[in-house]
């Protein structure tokens, strides 16, 4: 349970945050929303996690299960924010070769954003309860 409340904390309270920025941007944008929103949103939350990842190695629980397997956490989070890199960086090439335009590619955008979620929480997950080691 300790570890669900750690993924609370350092993704789940971000991640309500960033929902509800992106509802601000479509309430405010003058423009009515398109598929390229979806470009907007996966960026969102490829930024929401990389961020994320930066605090959670100065958890203790994390850094001492870290430490069982000779992992050194800042190694881990340099690894974690460079494989959030590769879904940003495709994210990037969308946006600027080709914005989406229908629900497929949409969807796509919104998928490497929560890719970068999903790696980040389950690095997180696996650290705190210290499976692995």
């Amino acid at each position: 349970m300790h570890a669900l409340n750690e993924i609370f904390a350092h993704l789940g309270i971000p991640l309500l945050a960033g929902f509800a920025l992106l509802l601000f941007k479509i309430a405010s944008d003058p423009d009515k929303i398109t598929w390229g929103t979806c470009n907007d949103m996966g960026l969102d939350l490829t930024i929401l996690s990389i961020g994320a990842s930066g605090g959670i190695f100065a958890n203790p629980t994390l850094v001492q299960n870290l430490g069982k397997i000779d992992m050194n956490p800042a190694v881990l989070g340099i690894f974690i924010v460079l494989g959030d890199f590769i879904p940003l960086g495709l994210l990037l090439v969308i946006r600027r070769y080709s914005m989406p335009t229908d629900l497929y590619s949409g969807t796509l955008n919104i998928f490497l954003g929560l890719s970068t979620i999903a790696f980040t929480t389950g690095v997180l997950y696996f650290g705190l309860t210290g499976i692995g080691g």
